[in-house]
């Protein structure tokens, strides 16, 4: 009886801690939007965590192909593209704040950070389907 209370102390210790792990970048965070920092701050965590995964499926993807497959340099060549495509995320910035770009602090930088969560998103599903497709 011992035994199962201490095992059942541990399974809630692990869900707790992990649940905190998870609430750093939970996605939950896009149904709260205000349009402020928190924000900012949503899209920023869930795009770092995007491009974590959409990494990792890179990897993957690599390795189903052989060095010097045509298909490996246009992969590479389309992960570089994403990231400079990146500094396009100014734009929406800028414009909504009528092209200036020197910002106080408001709300603008969210449009910046949601620009970079979408093409994140967008990055991370076209490597989920290629992979999917290499795998047929």
């Amino acid at each position: 009886m011992h035994l199962i209370r201490i095992m059942v102390v541990f399974f809630i210790s692990g869900v707790l801690s992990s649940s905190h792990v998870v609430a750093k970048s939970n996605s939950d965070c896009l149904q709260h939007l205000g349009g402020g920092y928190g924000d900012a701050e949503c899209y920023s965590e869930l795009q770092k965590d995007l491009t974590v995964q959409s990494k990792f499926i890179y990897n993957k993807l690599r390795a189903t192909m052989r060095n010097g497959n045509v298909h490996a340099k246009l992969l590479d060549e389309y992960m570089e593209t994403q990231d400079a495509s990146v500094r396009y995320c100014e734009l929406p910035r800028n414009a909504g704040a009528k092209w200036k770009t020197e910002h106080d602090g408001s709300m603008f930088s969210a449009l910046r950070e949601e620009c970079i969560y979408n093409l994140r998103k967008a990055q991370n599903q076209f490597l989920k389907d290629l992979l999917d497709m290499a795998n047929w």
